[in-house]
């Protein structure tokens, strides 16, 4: 695929510790494709954000308030229908596999994934699924058929 053009990626930002949300925005606005178009505090004004900015991409942390599986499936559900990449400190398997099945795109272990979070999240965009957690391998291999 080619790289994507200036802001070609837009960006909701959904975590309610503002320094986690700040530090995600201030690492993408270093990268020429994705542009933050908003942000948001909670999962009812996550979707208000996504959908009133039409963003292409919606990075969210997963257990702030109105987070989890449920705000997956209401941004999912958005006509213009945002990747979702959940974003989260924890890495137990139940936590990651309702994101997913929920219909994100990926999900990510808060402070691990820094300097490797635009290529991640530029991968999920074009349609990768992306799970930075130890051990997923061997998790999605018990759960997949074949």
């Amino acid at each position: 695929m080619a790289t994507p053009a200036r802001g070609e990626i837009t960006v909701v930002i959904a975590d309610d510790d503002r320094r986690v949300g700040s530090a995600v925005a201030g690492l993408l606005d270093q990268e020429p494709d994705f542009r933050v178009v908003g942000e948001a505090a909670n999962g009812d004004d996550a979707v208000t954000v996504a959908r009133d900015s039409r963003a292409t991409l919606v990075v969210t942390d997963v257990r702030m308030p109105g987070g989890g599986p449920v705000l997956v499936r209401r941004l999912v559900a958005l006509p213009h229908r945002p990747v979702v990449a959940g974003l989260s400190a924890q890495a137990d398997p139940a936590t990651w596999t309702r994101v997913l099945a929920a219909g994100g795109s990926a999900y990510l272990l808060k402070g691990t994934v820094a300097g490797d979070l635009p290529v991640l999240l530029r991968s999920c965009v074009q349609g990768h699924l992306v799970v930075g957690v130890p051990g997923a391998a061997d998790v999605l291999r018990r759960l997949l058929p074949g």
